[in-house]
């Protein structure tokens, strides 16, 4: 096995000694906020509420912990408590899913909640996956890369299932359709979910447009997608084994998406907020199609023993999900992960939504035939560490620990909050108007009627 060198390029390109392959900073040029710092300064201020932290929740993290978070922790359960990552207001709902499933309902059922994607049987052997998010606040601040980002992560979500996917679907909702804003939002969207699902390839079977002036400022733009596999293709994603390695590969880690979980997700928007259009992720679909045929031979071959897709909340959230879904727990060197920008600070590194990224377990016997085929498609890799038996996620930074979190509970658990509604100026609800249902369509109508837009073509 060649993994003596914890980082490395599948192309095994040769640079200068003096240059970090990895591209991080070293840990002298940052003023690291390790455990055994957080345990000896328990006053120090954090920006939790920055980081879209209500001060309750701030002080449920320090009560889990047993002493303030360090920055990077604060960064991991601000993105992993985040809206958009634990559904939080609305989980009271969601769990009605589970609660009011019956027997019939779930006859074919072979994978439900809580994997990346649930599965169903069709029969003859074959199974179908599938797996609709919402990509809302992204697609308001951004409308083409928040639309587009939102296709790639749920595509990564049936790659990480063993299925091969086959096609997306888009129920959207916008604003009043005369709103001078609608025009700015609807064509970026469209663009994006066409953009990027073309480019892999995938056809969009179906979708529906409403438009109502309760989705002003607040679309909802949600991306379905479609896989097929054989039952015996299901896989789930887990860290298990230990002694098992992880690994991280696709692409390298940026700037993009920084915060974008807990800010775009958490917040409202108006004209006196500065500009969140750097939180916002950008996709690039053809390192994904690359992504997509990498990860199935992986899985053919039986080389890694679980996949998780790297979206929102980005490493926080793929090594808290690997490790709570396992039985031990996992140690990761964040300075091993491959960066674009060698200024990120840890924190920043944990948060980062750069997008076409996957995670992976591998056993050390196929960590050489992995490395193998990540060369063979041309994706860059990196060995961030093992499985461990401590029931713990344990990350550091150059050999000092800056996350130490336990299993119970992870940061996967987020506690539940009420939604507050407020119904736009001049309306009594939130609900579209029953008087005058909105209007729907996915073309436009001949010119001359009360719908005809040409930047809805």
């Amino acid at each position: 096995m060649s993994t003596e060198s914890t980082t490395r390029t599948a192309q095994d390109q040769s640079q200068d000694p003096s240059n970090d392959q990895s591209g991080h900073t070293p840990a002298s040029a940052f003023n690291i906020d390790t455990v055994e710092h957080a345990a000896a300064t328990p006053e120090t201020e954090l920006p939790w509420a920055e980081l879209g932290l209500k001060e309750d929740e701030y002080s449920r993290i320090r009560e889990i912990l047993g002493r303030r978070p360090t920055a990077a922790e604060l960064a991991m359960y601000s993105v992993m408590w985040s809206e958009h990552c634990s559904y939080k207001s609305s989980k009271v709902h969601l769990r009605q899913f589970g609660d009011k499933v019956t027997e019939e309902m779930t006859k074919d059922l072979m994978v439900g909640i809580g994997e990346n994607a649930g599965v169903t049987n069709l029969g003859d052997g074959w199974a179908v996956t599938f797996k609709i998010e919402s990509h809302n606040h992204p697609s308001y601040v951004e409308p083409y890369q928040g639309a587009a980002t939102g296709i790639g992560g749920i595509v990564r979500d049936i790659i990480s299932m063993g299925a091969r996917p086959v096609a997306v679907m888009d129920p959207l909702r916008f604003g009043d359709i005369d709103h001078p804003d609608t025009k700015r939002v609807l064509p970026g969207v469209v663009s994006g979910i066409g953009g990027y699902g073309n480019s892999l390839g995938l056809p969009n079977i179906g979708g529906e447009v409403v438009f109502d002036s309760v989705y002003q400022q607040n679309p909802l733009v949600n991306a379905l997608a479609v896989g097929v596999m054989r039952h015996e293709d299901i896989r789930l994603a887990n860290a298990s084994g230990v002694g098992n390695k992880v690994v991280l590969f696709g692409a390298r880690t940026g700037g993009d998406g920084i915060g974008g979980a807990s800010v775009l997700a958490s917040e409202s928007f108006d004209d006196t907020k500065p500009s969140k259009r750097p939180a916002v992720q950008v996709g690039d679909p053809f390192s994904e199609k690359v992504l997509i045929e990498c990860c199935l031979e992986l899985f053919h071959a039986e080389l890694v023993e679980g996949i998780q897709d790297l979206g929102a909340a980005g490493i926080s959230c793929a090594t808290s999900e690997l490790a709570s879904n396992g039985e031990g727990g996992m140690h990761v060197e964040l300075t091993d992960v491959l960066l674009r920008d060698p200024s990120l600070t840890p924190g920043e590194i944990l948060m980062s939504e750069s997008q076409e990224r996957m995670m992976a377990v591998v056993t050390p016997a196929n960590a050489e035939a992995f490395e193998k085929v990540m060369a063979k498609w041309g994706v860059e890799y990196s060995w961030l560490g093992e499985v461990t038996d401590t029931g713990r996620l344990i990350i550091e930074w150059d050999g000092e620990t800056i996350v130490d979190v336990t299993r119970a509970p992870w940061p996967t658990t987020a506690p539940s909050t009420s939604a507050r509604t407020t119904a736009p100026p001049g309306r009594t609800s939130c609900r579209p108007t029953p008087s005058a249902p909105p209007r729907r369509g996915r073309t436009c109508p001949p010119p001359g009627s009360s719908c005809a837009r040409p930047w809805l073509s």
